[in-house]
């Protein structure tokens, strides 16, 4: 392998881990590079020499790959460390949003935040292997109270509060970025990603939008993921606001839920659903406070969607799942029986 001048790479996230994935190529004939833009033609990626082109592609990569090209083509794709995805809206398996990113920026506005996609879309980061971080975009509109309301709601997760208005919070922001860490941005169409991005880039390099006044959303003036490098250190990734986050079937719940995992723990029963099992932590938590029940919902709702996921693409994971909600009902017919309940 030869001496690799990548000095214009540095900027969009080269390091020694990628230099040693690019190293397990033997292809002289390569140069590498990373994938900032993809569209239906190919992909554009920019290359060691600082210049972004469009690569031909056979099978198209994500947004942050990094490859290995030759010819105008995408030679080899080196392997990912992470991929934040979601379920295909299309039904056809999964779509990766980003790739190789160690943080998640949780988007979500000040005017009209939504715990419930926030939670929805921590779930997805947690599972991505990168680190999530709750940013409170608009902070200029009460965020601080917002921000707070969030960080009480969400245990163990990390919440800023930024407003590219006034600047609150946004040098802040960028201290998570340096000196090399790819960040990807994730939220609703008018939650100001790209308005937040280009106060992070120094200039209005993104396009924005105004959000329409009746409901305060978006009009999606991002129609597709670009990365770019951040002044001053770190990788960013726009992304356009999206209408649906579908889990996929194997996305672990409990990663963004970690108080509820922990209560789980001191359930009687190893397989309690949390839904009027004797013995049930997570309920006697919401008993006493300690739990909002809001919060056990949003898990029910996500886990709901991941076990019909699971039963829609493996039959066997379908049969096992009606066999456990059988026993379930025998057991709870028992405990009527029990109680003097059960039919006369």
């Amino acid at each position: 392998m030869p001496d690799l001048s990548i000095d214009a790479l540095v900027p969009f996230g080269w390091s020694d881990r990628v230099l040693t994935l690019y190293n397990s190529y033997d292809d002289s004939e390569c140069a590498p590079a990373r994938v900032t833009r993809v569209e239906r033609s190919g992909c554009f990626a920019v290359g060691a020499d600082g210049e972004e082109r469009l690569l031909r592609a056979e099978a198209l990569p994500a947004v942050g790959d990094w490859l290995a090209f030759a010819g105008g083509a995408v030679r080899h794709v080196l392997p990912r460390w992470s991929a934040l995805q979601r379920a295909d809206p299309d039904g056809a398996g999964t779509q990766t949003l980003a790739a190789n990113v160690d943080l998640v920026l949780v988007t979500t506005p000040a005017d009209r935040s939504s715990p419930g996609r926030v939670e929805r879309e921590l779930t997805l980061a947690w599972d991505s292997g990168a680190v999530p971080l709750v940013v409170v975009t608009k902070a200029d509109l009460d965020g601080p109270a917002v921000a707070d309301a969030l960080a009480s709601r969400l245990p163990g997760t990390d919440v800023l509060a930024v407003s590219a208005v006034t600047g609150a919070g946004v040098e802040e922001l960028r201290a998570h970025l340096a000196p090399d860490r790819t960040a990807v941005l994730l939220g609703p169409s008018g939650a100001g990603k790209s308005t937040l991005a280009n106060a992070l880039l120094g200039e209005d390099r993104l396009a924005t939008g105004a959000v329409r006044e009746g409901d305060r959303r978006g009009r999606h003036t991002t129609t597709s993921r670009q990365l770019v490098a951040v002044p001053g250190g770190g990788v960013l990734i726009d992304t356009p606001g999206l209408r649906t986050l579908g889990l996929t079937a194997d996305v672990e719940i409990g990663m963004g839920f970690p108080d509820i995992e922990a209560l789980a723990q001191r359930c009687r029963f190893a397989d309690c659903a949390h839904e009027s099992e004797p013995g049930c932590a997570v309920e006697d938590a919401i008993a006493t406070g300690e739990l909002d029940p809001r919060r056990l919902e949003s898990f029910r709702k996500l886990a709901r969607e991941v076990a019909w996921e699971r039963r829609r693409h493996d039959p066997v994971a379908a049969a096992a799942e009606r066999q456990v909600w059988r026993a379930r009902s025998r057991d709870y017919r028992a405990r009527d029986r029990a109680r003097g309940k059960g039919r006369r």
